[in-house]
């Protein structure tokens, strides 16, 4: 494991340790659903990626399915409640691993995505989602995804410029971005023989609403001109009346919309197929973006500490 791998291991053992004062874990996905708190924000960024991610898995045959980088098992145990099939996780922090096994009863592995430790095609369907970005040599690590995947790859990825990834390497900071992409860079697994098909999601066009929902009052900052947080603000007693998890699935549909006409995208995702026979098919079952923000579990103590 090299030095900048040892340094985010350290920073998501702490991350993946975070409570509040009552011993609250704090979430990185949302795993107590839209209404929940004690996650991240930018919950409707999370909800369009697992929401794509789920409707490519209903394209697909598939008995076993693994999350690389699966965190606090979240999607992983989504993937068991909506498809009936094994599922397991793995992540680079021991402490992500506790969390899946104690919230979603996920078996999970702490490992490095450059050397897991499963055998060739262990899984039929192997998914890597917000997880290759931070990878020092990320072709090693979709080499070795692709080792262990029997029937295909499902990859989600961040798409920001080389000045913003730059910016974030040149400040050594762990966990940070360290590569830059777009629709075309896995084009290179084509020429070993492999099917690779891509496409946008998470429009720039609903960042705002995606960085201030669930709604609150909201701290100025630099992201917006000020006068938007001030309006927000006025606003919110009248906006949490119209809250509810059907404008939150709304917005999520509204997104792959957005991104179907629209060239500007915030994140992409990528099927990798290793066989003509896992090619694609007619969805066989209709996962719903309601279904997806209805999805929740209880809170989760992990003790009183920060």
């Amino acid at each position: 494991m090299d030095q900048y791998t040892k340094k985010t291991k350290i920073w998501l053992e702490q991350r993946f340790s975070a409570v509040d004062e009552s011993g609250i874990y704090i979430a990185h996905q949302p795993i107590y659903g839209f209404h929940g708190f004690h996650c991240e924000p930018a919950l409707i960024e999370k909800y369009i990626r697992t929401y794509q991610i789920m409707k490519t898995l209903a394209q697909l045959e598939f008995g076993s399915f693994l999350d690389a980088g699966g965190a606090e098992g979240y999607r992983a145990g989504l993937v068991r409640r909506f498809f009936g099939v094994q599922s397991r996780s793995c992540d680079l922090s021991e402490e992500a691993c506790k969390r899946a096994r104690d919230i979603f009863g996920i078996d999970s592995d702490a490992a490095d995505l450059h050397n897991l430790p499963y055998r060739d095609g262990s899984f039929d369907v192997v998914l890597c989602s917000e997880s290759i970005e931070h990878l020092p040599d990320f072709r090693a690590g979709v080499r070795e995804l692709l080792r262990v995947a029997r029937n295909a790859l499902i990859v989600t990825v961040p798409h920001e410029s080389q000045e913003s990834v730059a910016h974030s390497v040149d400040q050594h900071l762990p966990h940070g971005h360290l590569h830059s992409f777009d629709l075309a860079s896995f084009d290179f697994l084509k020429h070993e023989g492999y099917s690779v098909s891509s496409r946008r999601i998470v429009s720039p066009h609903l960042s705002l609403l995606a960085s201030l929902l669930p709604i609150k009052n909201i701290e100025q900052g630099s992201r917006f001109p000020e006068t938007i947080y001030r309006v927000y603000n006025a606003a919110v007693p009248l906006l949490k009346k119209l809250q509810s998890n059907w404008v939150a699935a709304a917005l999520i549909q509204l997104d792959e919309k957005l991104c179907a006409i629209s060239s500007r995208y915030n994140a992409a995702l990528f099927v990798i197929l290793k066989e003509p026979s896992a090619s694609l098919r007619e969805n066989k079952r209709k996962i719903s973006a309601k279904q997806i923000v209805e999805f929740r579990v209880p809170y989760h103590e992990i003790g009183h500490r920060r």
